[in-house]
């Protein structure tokens, strides 16, 4: 990997279970890392973040155990776009949508369910 952040400017991330990584790889999506849990999985965002690139996709579960994580990489700067997905569970039901939150703060509007 080149760490030159001006390198990745618009490039996207994957980080998650095996399956998750896969099926982006299949998609097309190059930078893509596995991680086994929470710890590793908040060394590769923070790796990615110095990077410069400036979308990673990230599974629900993830995203629900390294939330303070998150919210501390997002609050601070306008790239990286954390987004999170549903892994091949299916999604998780939540009292607030990170991805709704995502569209208040960068937009100024609130979406409506």
């Amino acid at each position: 990997m080149n760490h030159d952040p001006q390198l990745h400017k618009s490039s996207i991330a994957i980080v998650g279970d095996s399956d998750t990584v896969i099926g982006f790889r299949l998609g097309g999506i190059k930078e893509t890392n596995t991680v086994k849990d929470s710890e590793e999985a908040k060394k590769v965002i923070k790796d990615l973040t110095d990077q410069g690139f400036s979308i990673i996709i990230t599974t629900e579960k993830i995203g629900d155990e390294i939330r303070d994580f998150i919210d501390k990489t997002t609050k601070t700067r306008t790239i990286p776009i954390i987004v999170e997905i549903p892994d091949k569970t299916g999604p998780i039901e939540r009292v607030t949508d990170p991805l709704r939150e995502l569209v208040r703060r960068a937009i100024g509007i609130e979406t409506v369910k």
